[in-house]
């Protein structure tokens, strides 16, 4: 299981060979919808979630096309590049007995906060999870979506154990 260690410089995540593979393969997903441009609201559950509205009321959608052609690209590249701070710590991460090893500083943390993030939203997004709805609430073992949300809870666990140890730091 995942383990989160403070340091002197920052924190040290250890990962099973296991979390880090479904992480890689979660970022790739995250990846291929981070292409593609200003999305079409509504077209694409994971896209709006990535990339909510500015502008609810949908007598504003002018506003909002002038909106999201002034800050979409900047949202991609900051969401790619903690995308990428992500990928680049598993990929240079100390591996020894099955575990992998990374050590991040106060911005890597930033990153893998704003990573994590991102990818629990299109995770759970892509599970038809919303706002007003719990998805654990009363979930029968049989239903199919037990595992995801298993992934779901994994994510939110990882999110907030990161930002634990980045408070600790800072005091």
């Amino acid at each position: 299981m995942s383990g989160f260690k403070s340091t002197k410089r920052g924190v040290v995540v250890t990962l099973e060979s296991g979390e880090v593979e479904l992480l890689e393969n979660l970022v790739g997903q995250v990846r291929a919808v981070l292409t593609g441009g200003v999305p079409e609201h509504g077209s694409d559950p994971v896209r709006d979630r990535l990339f909510p509205r500015a502008y609810v009321d949908p007598t504003e959608d002018r506003a909002e096309r002038d909106f999201q052609s002034v800050v979409h690209e900047d949202l991609v590249l900051a969401k790619s590049a903690a995308i990428e701070a992500l990928v680049a710590g598993l990929d240079g991460g100390r591996t020894k007995r099955g575990t992998t090893e990374v050590t991040l500083d106060r911005e890597g943390m930033e990153q893998w906060l704003a990573a994590l993030n991102d990818v629990r939203l299109a995770f759970g997004a892509a599970l038809g999870i919303t706002e007003d709805r719990d998805p654990f609430e009363e979930l029968p073992d049989d239903d199919p979506r037990a595992g995801g949300l298993a992934v779901l809870d994994w994510l939110g666990y990882l999110q907030s154990e990161l930002l634990d140890v980045m408070m600790e730091t800072m005091e």
